[in-house]
């Protein structure tokens, strides 16, 4: 039984799998098989939410049966992936993973963080 928000969430990661597969030039990998084996959730949940985001118009089925993003869902697939991996695109040299660290602003916490993290410290 789903949860709330469940629904979103799946088609949350079937928009951003197929933005993968399209930035990684897997021609032909986007078929319904391949995606549920990626996703690992009950087929009919995954070809619900497919149903469900090309009635949208994000996503469009080839007559083949691969399934590509429409121009819509790409941009909405890029502003998450954005979103989600802004913390780790934006590192800088010598800064860590702790997004409240002050070596992300401060070139001298960075230098003393730096240090801490060649001692086993720091994440």
């Amino acid at each position: 039984m789903d949860r709330p928000g469940d629904e979103i969430v799946r088609r949350d990661e079937l928009i951003e799998l197929l933005y993968w597969f399209e930035g990684e030039g897997f021609q032909g990998a986007a078929t319904f098989e391949s995606i549920t084996r990626f996703l690992g959730n009950p087929k009919d949940e995954v070809q619900a939410a497919l149903a469900e985001l090309v009635r949208r118009g994000d996503v469009l089925k080839s007559d083949g049966g691969e399934f590509h993003l429409s121009e819509t869902g790409r941009r909405e697939a890029a502003r998450r992936f954005a979103e989600e991996f802004a913390p780790l695109l934006g590192q800088g040299h010598g800064e860590c993973n702790d997004p409240d660290c002050e070596c992300h602003v401060d070139p001298l916490s960075a230098a003393e963080c730096h240090a801490s993290r060649g001692r086993g410290g720091g994440t």
